[in-house]
């Protein structure tokens, strides 16, 4: 992605996965340790906020080292590209929530055999408030480090390009999204984590389509949050 100051030195492809490397076991080893010590002594609610620093501190020194080239990894906003940003994640959320509700109550009567499940409308605890921290402390630390970072330096690592519904996207495309689930996997071993790698896979359409990483963040939120509704709907929270 062009960018005239913001390209930075372009380091030799050898090099990288390794970089990548240490960037992703770093972030993994401080995070749970943050999340152990959670458990230990209670961080008093500032666990999530903590993790999301990691997330953009970690990016943000490296690509400064490499002549700050954030846009070439999605990391702006144009307040022009605004409201086709917006189109995009409204698009995404109508094709994606709306099987979702109509698919997940029979699914879960069947794996789960629960009686016929009825939706009624409640705020989970703490709403909006935590909406509000789906977004700010989960969606755009979160998209900053795996959409912009991550992918961006696994598309420098592997340059080869297909289209996937008018998205140019390569081998990045998967590879983020099972390091975002690993990611969240190894933080409590439970194998239900790994399903975040079907929405990365979302994420990352959105942040190759658009070249950002503005309508994810905005993508991401809002499917935590549906899901919250789901499930608090139907009794689950």
């Amino acid at each position: 992605m062009p960018d005239s100051t913001p390209q930075g030195r372009r380091d030799p492809a050898s090099r990288l996965p390794l970089e990548l490397a240490i960037v992703f076991a770093v972030q993994m080893a401080v995070v749970f340790t943050l999340v152990r010590i959670d458990e230990a002594i209670s961080l008093a609610g500032t666990l999530h906020a903590a993790v999301g620093l990691v997330f953009v501190f970690l990016p943000v020194v490296v690509l400064d080292r490499r002549g700050k080239p954030y846009a070439r990894y999605g990391l702006r906003f144009s307040p022009r590209e605004a409201p086709r940003d917006l189109i995009w994640f409204a698009g995404a959320a109508a094709i994606c929530f709306v099987p979702i509700a109509f698919a997940a109550p029979p699914f879960w009567e069947a794996a789960f055999d629960l009686p016929t499940l009825e939706w009624s409308f409640a705020w989970p605890r703490g709403y909006p408030e935590v909406a509000l921290s789906h977004l700010l402390v989960v969606a755009v630390p979160e998209e900053f480090f795996y959409r912009g970072y991550v992918m961006g330096r696994l598309d420098d690592i592997f340059p080869g390009r297909i289209y996937l519904l008018g998205a140019r996207v390569g081998v990045s495309l998967p590879l983020q999204a099972a390091l975002f689930a690993i990611g969240h996997f190894l933080i409590d071993l439970n194998p239900a984590r790994l399903a975040v790698f079907f929405p990365a896979l979302a994420f990352g359409w959105l942040r190759a389509r658009r070249g950002t990483i503005a309508a994810g963040v905005l993508f991401h939120a809002a499917s935590n949050v549906f899901m919250d509704l789901l499930t608090t709907g139907y009794g689950f929270r």
